[in-house]
Parts: C-alpha cells; structure tokens; sequence
C-alpha cells in the first residue's frame, strides 16, 4: 500500500551548497549523507516532518542525473511515495499499463526504489520507496502540498487515482486565474492538481509549451507567516511580503527557487 509522501527530490550542483539553505538556514536536520556509485550520486535526505527532502548532485558525468542538471539546471526531480511492499505494487502498476523505468526494484537512498515513467505520470518522475527498518519516521506534518499541471483535469485524476491512490477532496474553480485546482490528500500532504479552466486559459498555452509536470515548489505551513519572513529576511534572503492565497483562508509568501537551489518554498499560513 501507498502510504504517504516520502520525499520531493531535488538535483544540484553541489550538496553543500544546498546544505548552507536547508540545514544551515531553514533548519533541517541531515538524516542520510551517502554517494551511490552505481547511480553516480551524491544524496542527502533532510526529514521534514513525516516527509523529507532529497538533495541528488552528481558525482559522475553522463549519468541520468546529471543530464538532467545539465539541460535542466537545479530544479525539481520526482516525488517519492513509501510502500510497504514494493513489488506487490511494481506489479499492481505494471498490470494498469504503466511504463515503468525499473523493472525490478534497486537499491536507492531511501531503501528499495523504482521509478515510474513522467509519460505515465502527467510529466511528473514518480519514485516508490520501500523505506528500510531503520528509516526516519515522524507523525509530524511537513509539506502541505505539492502542486501539478494538467491539461485534462479529469484524466490526470482518473490515473493519479488508479496509481497511488489518491482521491480528490475538494475541487476550486478560480475563475479570476481561469484554472481549476483539485486536492488529492495523502496522509498530511495534499498533491494538486492544476488545470485550466478552457483551451484558451493562460496555463493551457504554458503547458503546451512547456508541456505537463509539477511545479518546483513546495508549500510549507507556518504558525506566523510574518515572523518567518522576517527569520528568513533576517538570514539575507530576499522574501517578499505575505500575500493572500490562491485558496481561501490563506496567506503567503515564497523563497524563490533561485534561493533555494531549485524548489521554491512557499510559506503558507492558514488565517
């Protein structure tokens, strides 16, 4: 079964310079530290809350990983999602028509992976996990959602349903940004997914030139959206003053991707 979030991986340039904002500045503690020879990469799994960030910087040339640095700069990789049986589930995919790129699951930072194909995925890189015994674990709530675009709305519902077993829980029709938003919770994390509300909607021309897949952002609760701004302003980043959320009852403010080494992150506060 399909259990939670595990982590949004990231790909950099260099791990300690990403450490220096995820540790050194938002505060993040270092659970794993290991170069995987056979993927040719460094990983770096920070726990936030019940989930975790992954930093991956390559440490051998012409591998996946770094091809993807290489025409894609640091930005979002995958998501991960944790199993407890990792090839019950390979084989529950496999049988619903999904490409997988692993077969088989491998050895991998977070205990036994495999990768889903984007095509399957509505541009997204999908990881499952089998977490090792001896993995972090929390009850705690870390990322509150993670945001995805679509073309069709219904479609990358359908399948988003069928493979990891989300359900939407609520659906907003933002007429004022002519897109629709649907939430799919999976344990505290909420994954969103964006459409636009007509063929002739800003985001549908976004997507049909930068095509379907998630956005480098993650959000991140806040008790107090105003002390945050000031810690991280306080730290030398440039943070922008708190604005009213896409979502009702909101307040926010982001850390850009390009302070952050390829995920923006977006400080929400529920007013």
């Amino acid at each position: 079964m399909i259990d939670r979030l595990h982590h949004v991986g990231i790909v950099v340039h260099s791990a300690d310079d990403a450490l220096g904002f995820y540790r050194d500045i938002m505060g993040l503690e270092v659970a794993v530290d290991e170069v995987v020879e056979e993927q040719g990469v460094r990983g770096v799994l920070l726990p936030l809350g019940e989930n975790e960030i992954e930093l991956l910087e390559p440490v051998q040339p012409d591998t996946g990983v770094a091809r993807y640095l290489e025409t894609r700069g640091q930005t979002l990789h995958h998501f991960c999602f944790s199993t407890d049986d990792i090839r019950t589930e390979l084989a529950r995919v496999r049988d619903l028509g999904i490409e997988l790129i692993d077969q088989e699951p491998r050895y991998g930072l977070a205990g036994e992976i495999a990768f889903l194909h984007p095509r399957s995925m509505h541009g997204v890189l999908v990881e499952l996990a089998q977490p090792r015994p001896d993995a972090h674990h929390s009850d705690a709530k870390g990322i509150d959602h993670l945001a995805v675009r679509v073309a069709d709305y219904e479609a990358a519902k359908a399948r988003w349903n069928e493979v990891v077993g989300v359900e939407e829980s609520n659906r907003f029709d933002v007429e004022a940004a002519e897109i629709i938003i649907g939430q799919f919770p999976i344990s505290q994390t909420v994954i969103e997914l964006i459409a636009p509300a007509s063929p002739d909607a800003p985001l549908a021309k976004i997507i049909e030139e930068q095509r379907e897949g998630a956005f480098p952002v993650a959000a991140v609760e806040v008790a107090d959206l105003d002390t945050e701004i000031a810690r991280y302003r306080a730290a030398g980043l440039d943070v922008p003053d708190a604005e009213v959320g896409t979502l009702p009852g909101t307040r926010r403010s982001t850390i850009s991707a390009e302070q952050s080494f390829g995920l923006g992150i977006q400080l929400l506060e529920y007013v």
